[in-house]
Order: C-alpha cells, then structure tokens, then sequence
C-alpha cells in the first residue's frame, strides 16, 4: 500500500469580485456567444435574446420565433438537444 500525504486546502470565495464577474461585459460576450452556437445548432426556428443582467448575473435566452419552434421544441426537443450538443 502506498502511503498519501494529506494536504489541507482553504479557499476563500469574495462574493463581491464574483458578483461583479458574472454581472461584466466579458461574461456577457461568452454567454452571448455561447447562445449563438445554441441557435445555430437549434436552426432558424430559435433566436437569440441577448445578455442582460438578470439578478446577480448574465443571462441570454435563446427561443422559439415562432408557434413552429415552439412544436419543434415540443415534438422533436429541438433545442434541447442543442444545448446538450454544445455543451463542453
């Protein structure tokens, strides 16, 4: 048996610098660009609604145009299969 070291490890999170990352014009180019790749492998049917402050962080929405995507997403999960494919 191969003995382990134990090492202890303390991390401390400053809510403030987070808060303020997840609310910054960088976070809201990545969450932006990563709604496009959700829609562009959705297809025409979806858009996207793009980054705002929501609460304590970015967010951007992609959905249906229409009452066809909203069926698409219904009966095929259209868009749910591309947020799965673009996850990373």
């Amino acid at each position: 048996m191969i003995p382990v070291s134990k090492t202890q490890v303390r991390i401390e999170v400053l809510s403030d610098g987070i808060s303020q990352l997840m609310q910054s014009a960088a976070m809201a180019a990545e969450v932006n660009s990563a709604a496009s790749g959700i829609q562009q492998a959705a297809g025409p049917l979806f858009e996207v609604k793009p980054a705002e402050v929501r609460g304590d962080r970015v967010m951007a929405l992609v959905v249906p145009i229409d009452k066809e995507g909203r069926e698409a997403e219904a009966r095929d999960k259209t868009l749910s299969k591309a947020v799965s494919a673009c996850r990373s």
